[in-house]
């Protein structure tokens, strides 16, 4: 979308600092009160979602130039969509969206992304992951142990990160599947990066070149359901895709199978873990897998500086995320404690892992995830959970640096090990 288009929203923009918190109503105490880890850790309002909006205000007026310092401060953002949840509440205004627009125009202008951004970009483009690993080792994670059906009907795409850093999360995945007589298939070397890391971070047209390959390439071969691990995948091709290019098959996250296959009775659990955990929302898997409502409408100015969208314009709230499926998985194994954080669901804290953080400011990234730790320690807690490979790494990180006791498992990790014939 032109960067004009925004126009309405990027006038409209209060100052009122919303973005920062989540909704005053949920608040449960001072200390996990903020949404923004971008505010929280360089302390300056340029760095919030509202500060954002004034960048691309200036921009727009011609008052101020892209540069390399101006790039600085729209990429340290983990794009995570906290603020835009936030701000729906009263102004129902678009700052994840402009932050997206922001990226694009520094791209264009040939500022963007940052260097190891643009590293990780060309690593995707060349050899289809950011990791810049062999496309032909894309399946060595998969052991003598899993069965793979060549012609099934459901595919799973393991995604990048589980295929060559968080292998465990694509073995247990296999496993459980196999466990419960799901027959998938894999798409191997063909298999390319879902272009999320590339999209969050401004680089759209490539990102959409590889978006092409993959959606050629699983309408060729008649699958149906296509099953993710990984929640950037999975939001990608859920919400992000149909913006882009209309598909016919079924996208799925692994926890909403999971809970599927428990029901149905194909996964028999038994009471092998009595632990208590918390579960930490994925951004990717929450509020940012709710879909883009369509909108044919146009802005109506009704009065001098005040217009409408006509017809009114449906918010894209968060609330329609994938929330509820693993929590009932973790809610079903015999055994678990289950307790909350302050901040859940839409309101969820960010790990700091996405948008490009990890890789271009590792330093907030870790930041990030130690107050995101520092909130699971809060509940008493002794493992965390989540359903993200990108969290899994950042906050295992965070553990590690700050000597934390908490264990933490994927949802697939904790689940496998919760089977009747589960494997040490």
């Amino acid at each position: 979308m032109p960067f004009e288009d925004y126009e309405d929203t990027i006038k409209k923009c209060l100052r009122c600092s919303l973005c920062k918190w989540i909704p005053q109503i949920q608040i449960k105490s001072q200390k996990y009160a903020s949404i923004c880890p971008s505010i929280d850790y360089y302390n300056y309002h340029t760095y919030s979602g509202g500060g954002k909006i004034i960048l691309a205000l200036s921009i727009y007026l011609n008052r101020l130039e892209p540069s390399e310092d101006l790039a600085d401060i729209v990429y340290k953002c983990s794009t995570c969509g906290g603020c835009a949840i936030s701000c729906k509440y009263l102004n129902k205004l678009e700052p994840l969206e402009i932050i997206y627009e922001l990226r694009e125009l520094l791209v264009e202008k040939g500022i963007g992304p940052m260097p190891k951004q643009k590293l990780y970009a060309e690593y995707a483009m060349e050899k289809h992951n950011p990791y810049n690993e062999p496309p032909e080792q894309r399946m060595d994670w998969v052991s003598e142990d899993i069965k793979i059906s060549k012609n099934a009907k459901i595919a799973y795409f393991v995604g990048c990160t589980s295929s060559y850093r968080r292998k465990e999360i694509a073995k247990a995945t296999a496993k459980i599947l196999n466990k419960a007589g799901v027959e998938f298939q894999l798409l191997g070397s063909d298999e390319w990066c879902c272009g999320s890391p590339l999209l969050r971070t401004g680089m759209k047209k490539e990102a959409l070149e590889l978006m092409n390959h993959n959606l050629d390439l699983i309408e060729s071969l008649g699958i149906e359901e296509v099953v993710f691990s990984c929640a950037g995948c999975y939001s990608t091709f859920k919400a992000h895709y149909p913006r882009y290019r209309k598909y016919n098959f079924k996208v799925t996250h692994t926890s909403e199978l999971f809970n599927r296959l428990i029901d149905e009775g194909k996964l028999k659990l038994k009471e092998n873990l009595k632990i208590k955990v918390t579960y930490h929302d994925p951004c990717h898997l929450g509020r940012d897998s709710e879909p883009y409502p369509e909108w044919n409408g146009k802005m109506v100015e009704v009065m001098p500086l005040i217009s409408i969208p006509v017809p009114p314009k449906p918010l894209r709230r968060g609330t329609n995320g994938t929330y509820e499926p693993p929590r009932n998985v973790l809610k079903k194994i015999p055994g678990i404690d289950f307790v909350e954080m302050e901040r859940i669901k839409e309101y969820s804290y960010c790990c700091g892992a996405g948008g490009g953080v990890k890789a271009q400011y590792p330093d907030f990234a870790l930041f990030a995830a130690k107050n995101r730790i520092d909130e699971a320690e809060s509940t008493g807690a002794e493992s965390l959970i989540s359903a993200c490979p990108f969290c899994a790494t950042n906050l295992k990180d965070a553990i590690d640096d700050s000597g934390s006791k908490l264990k933490f498992y994927d949802l697939s990790e904790l689940l496998l090990k919760s089977l009747e014939d589960k494997e040490e």
